[in-house]
């Protein structure tokens, strides 16, 4: 019998820019809450990330033909695996930040990063409570927040209850990771002494 392969490419649109790990992929995934979101959901769906975005496999059919009559006798359609090295990086990086991460938000080695320590000196991080708001005149705090919807939900409960309404129903307290200049360098910056006008 003869052999005979057609291979038929699919349609396979451009990724959006960005999609490709670059560097370490798990520090974008803590980065990026969008590309996040997308790995998460090809885990949870067991799709590929490139089938999510509209990636189809290519296919390669193989026919077998009957050498004394060269009749078609079989064919065979072989499709490309839906989950590529790419793909898999991703869930991989997935796995690994899931399971570093604690129950608040952060990394451990983030949370526990000297580097982050306010007793030292030198350090470029802080762990600031509070969303980011900007005051009239122009400074930027960070302050507590409502969630409005929860705390209207947790006051409809206490009424039906009869309880007190809770005057903290719906506080949110985000905690955000800031790089700083370090206490070092702004003493050193203060201690440097200004040069003399020109005479």
């Amino acid at each position: 019998m003869g052999r005979l392969e057609h291979h038929q490419p699919a349609d396979q649109p451009q990724r959006p820019a960005g999609v490709e790990p670059a560097g370490a992929p798990e520090k974008r995934l803590t980065e990026d809450p969008t590309l996040r979101a997308l790995v998460t959901l090809s885990r949870d769906t067991g799709r590929s990330v490139r089938k999510l975005q509209g990636w189809e496999p290519s296919a390669r059919t193989s026919y077998e033909y009957d050498e004394a009559t060269g009749r078609l006798s079989s064919s065979t359609t072989t499709l490309e695996p839906e989950f590529g090295p790419t793909d898999l990086e991703w869930l991989h990086a997935l796995h690994e930040v899931e399971r570093e991460q604690g129950s608040h938000g952060f990394l451990i080695s983030e949370a526990t990063d000297p580097d982050a320590d306010p007793d030292r000196p030198d350090s470029h991080y802080r762990f600031l409570a509070g969303t980011p708001q900007t005051t009239p005149e122009g400074d930027v705090v960070f302050s507590p927040t409502y969630d409005l919807a929860e705390r209207v939900k947790q006051h409809y409960i206490s009424d039906i209850r009869g309880e007190d309404r809770d005057p903290h129903a719906g506080l949110i307290v985000p905690v955000h990771r800031v790089r700083v200049e370090p206490r070092s360098a702004r003493k050193r910056r203060r201690r440097t002494p200004t040069s003399p006008p020109p005479e």
